[in-house]
């Protein structure tokens, strides 16, 4: 059954009036007609079914809530270098489906793409239409928080109860267990940061250590930009979703 993330100027009591954008997609990708079900996702996060009582008009009834959570159960802030465009947004996908709950770009010494906070904000509906769309897609409750463009000076608005960089190097000094074992700690909140095509510059990491960010290596191969937070991120996922249900 087809996922909506409403808003709450779309609410009516028990009804819900949905925006032009959610109603072209039920009439013309989805082919939905009056009588037809969806699941809609409100601002409070709970879920329910809903029923289609005038397609036309694109007005929904609600019939049953759907009792789930579908979000891993600690917050986590990717920070991640702003690589080329197509990269980006692929990532922005992924993170979500991977359960991501903030990610903050940032420009690095190495990015290869120029831009600007502006021209990044020119981008934003975009971006934002990815999210929800990609969140729509992996059921979950929320969709991830996107924020500005940032520097590495503003680093430290982003610090939790755990802070890793993902830093090649320590991969090509042999170094294996910083991540596993911050993993292992009691944390809440964790954040990730992930440079770009180029990697960090020796300067960045000197301002993240300083900030109270340990750097790691992600096993014993050197990965991508767009594959790095990827494999971050389904580690921790396996590691607070799946790992407990193993039968060790």
């Amino acid at each position: 059954m087809q996922r909506y993330f409403i808003d709450a100027k779309n609410i009516e009591g028990s009804y819900i009036h949905i925006d032009s954008y959610n109603h072209k997609h039920m009439q013309r990708v989805m082919r939905y007609r009056s009588g037809d079900q969806v699941i809609c996702i409100l601002p409070d996060q709970h879920v329910y079914i809903y029923e289609i009582v005038d397609m036309d008009k694109g007005i929904l009834q609600q019939k049953e809530e759907l009792l789930e959570n579908n979000e891993l159960d600690v917050q986590v802030t990717l920070i991640y270098g702003l690589p080329k465009n197509d990269k980006f947004e692929w990532v922005l996908q992924k993170a979500t489906e991977l359960g991501v709950t903030r990610i903050v770009p940032f420009l690095s010494k190495r990015s290869i793409i120029k831009t600007d906070a502006k021209t990044f904000d020119k981008k934003r509906e975009r971006y934002l239409r990815i999210l929800k769309e990609a969140s729509e897609q992996s059921c979950r409750q929320k969709i991830p928080e996107l924020t500005s463009l940032i520097t590495l000076s503003h680093l430290q608005d982003y610090v939790s109860d755990i802070n890793l960089v993902a830093y090649e190097e320590e991969s090509r000094q042999g170094e294996h267990q910083t991540f596993a074992k911050a993993l292992q700690k009691d944390y809440q909140t964790l954040t990730i940061v992930v440079g770009p095509e180029g990697g960090f510059d020796e300067s960045e990491i000197a301002v993240m250590k300083a900030a109270g960010f340990e750097t790691c290596a992600l096993g014993k191969r050197i990965l991508r930009s767009e594959t790095a937070p990827l494999y971050m991120l389904s580690v921790i996922g396996f590691s607070r979703e799946l790992m407990s249900s193993w039968d060790l």
